[in-house]
């Protein structure tokens, strides 16, 4: 009878290690930080360089500031879809991003660059931009982020577009890759471009 226990308990950790090999992805309670509250700054603070952006964008990063935390630990990010910011960030489907650390006010970081730029843009199905398959997934009680999208090389880069799905760890204000992998997507007349694959 112990023979046949020693049996099942083998096969099950064999199952389970089988499973947490194909299964490897980060997960954000791999990355926990505490959510802090406060005390938390009510106006922010510009740098020299985010003095040029217009004054819509200064207000819209204002509103936001306000907000509850929703990034590790102390930081808001803050989205811009659909043009609602054309001369900060694009009208044409482009998908801006921001993380704002609320203790200081400072504007701590945009999007992570991928392929070359920090604004994504919508993916194109069969000629219609889906900007619903642009996707940034982030808790306030981990430093983790997935940004899962497409992007082209920044205006006046030569490069093709790419679509990845990829995990941050958000550490010292930078943004270290965890993981990447491709996207398939129908990008219209880039259809037949390389996808990104690290």
């Amino acid at each position: 009878m112990k023979g046949i226990n020693l049996l099942i308990c083998l096969f099950s950790v064999v199952i389970f290690t089988a499973y947490a090999g194909v299964n490897n992805n980060p997960q954000f309670s791999d990355f926990p930080v505490t959510v802090s509250t406060g005390h938390f700054v009510s106006k922010m603070d510009v740098s020299v360089e985010q003095e040029h952006h217009t004054d819509k964008w200064k207000q819209y990063i204002q509103k936001e500031l306000i907000k509850p935390v929703n990034f590790s630990g102390h930081y808001r990010i803050i989205m811009s879809r659909n043009g609602e910011l054309p001369q900060d960030c694009g009208n044409d489907g482009w998908v801006c991003g921001w993380i704002v650390d609320k203790l200081t006010g400072k504007i701590i970081s945009e999007l992570p660059e991928f392929n070359g730029n920090t604004k994504y843009y919508s993916t194109i199905d069969n000629g219609t931009p889906s900007p619903d398959s642009f996707d940034v997934e982030h808790h306030s009680n981990s430093s983790m982020i997935w940004v899962s999208g497409q992007n082209a090389p920044a205006k006046g880069k030569q490069g093709e577009a790419k679509c990845a799905n990829t995990a941050y760890n958000f550490k010292d204000n930078e943004f270290i890759k965890l993981v990447s992998s491709r996207c398939e997507v129908d990008v219209g007349d880039d259809a037949n471009a390389d996808p990104y694959l690290p």
